[in-house]
């Protein structure tokens, strides 16, 4: 049993609406133990997505320099899937702009089996110059403008005071960064942070379930994630990640995770997914009662 999100709450593209389509197969690396491709696994398919238009739109010139001076940083990322993706078969990924702004642009995904969507992205993207948010240069701006997409991004989250004391959040991770989580900017890779967030949720289900052999039950996984990077997490380095339960429907439990170094808060992330799973032996699991007691303190 997999979770999907409900397709009512969620723009469905079609291929012909993305300027690029890039085929994509799958990897059995890919895979989560529910045997579907994995979130994290479609976030890097969005940042391998991303890099290649880039370094076609913006040409190899113009991204080395930018990325001599770290000038372009991925402050947001959201996946959405819409029905499970399997390691049979091979992919589209599709890839447009959807918003320019003064310092930052915005990205569209979208997954295709066939001409089927089965999975939505949006990543947001900032130019920095010292480490603080600098114009778009011209030449950037005149290459993004090529590449839009009519369906509009919906934006990064507002972010609520109390989202950023550690405190409110019950459950409690700590994580230790590994030198193969960084990237060519020497700090912890964005994909590699939403595997953070993936794990705290699993490890807040395996402290419920009583630490089962195997993991979480499948149907646990989150099928909608949204990671804001609030600052670089670096290595070597411990961190705390909190895990909270904001909202539980008949159907549904939303969680909300925040990254902390010390009492500093430097990421954030939402996710939502079912709270009912198959136990080893088919039968199933409710655990909406069991996550009620690790409600958002706020």
């Amino acid at each position: 049993m997999t979770a999907t999100i409900p397709t009512e709450n969620v723009s469905i593209p079609a291929p012909g609406e993305f300027p690029v389509l890039i085929e994509h197969d799958a990897r059995y690396a890919d895979l989560d133990p529910s045997r579907r491709i994995s979130r994290q696994a479609l976030v890097r398919w969005f940042e391998d997505a991303r890099v290649a238009v880039e370094r076609d739109a913006f040409g190899a010139d113009l991204v080395a320099r930018l990325q001599s001076r770290v000038g372009l940083l991925l402050a947001a990322i959201r996946v959405d899937v819409l029905a499970p993706l399997r390691v049979t078969g091979s992919y589209r990924i599709g890839i447009g702009v959807s918003h320019i702004g003064t310092s930052s642009f915005a990205y569209r995904y979208a997954v295709f089996a066939g001409d089927e969507c089965v999975a939505t992205g949006e990543s947001t993207s900032v130019h920095t110059d010292g480490g603080a948010p600098a114009a778009l240069p011209a030449e950037v701006r005149a290459s993004l403008e090529k590449l839009r997409v009519e369906t509009p991004a919906s934006g990064r989250p507002e972010r609520a005071e109390a989202r950023l004391t550690r405190e409110n959040y019950p459950f409690r991770w700590d994580v230790r960064t590994r030198f193969t989580d960084l990237d060519t900017n020497r700090h912890v890779n964005n994909v590699a942070l939403v595997s953070w967030y993936l794990d705290g949720i699993a490890e807040l289900h395996t402290d419920v379930l009583g630490y089962p052999t195997g993991g979480p039950l499948d149907g646990l996984a989150p099928s909608s994630l949204s990671v804001q990077y609030v600052d670089e997490v670096q290595y070597p380095g411990i961190y705390q990640m909190r895990v909270a339960v904001s909202e539980i429907t008949e159907d549904t439990v939303r969680y909300v995770c925040g990254l902390f170094d010390g009492r500093r808060c430097i990421g954030l992330a939402e996710a939502e997914g079912g709270h009912r799973g198959s136990d080893n032996d088919g039968d199933q699991i409710d655990l909406a009662e069991a996550l009620a007691p690790f409600r958002f303190e706020d």
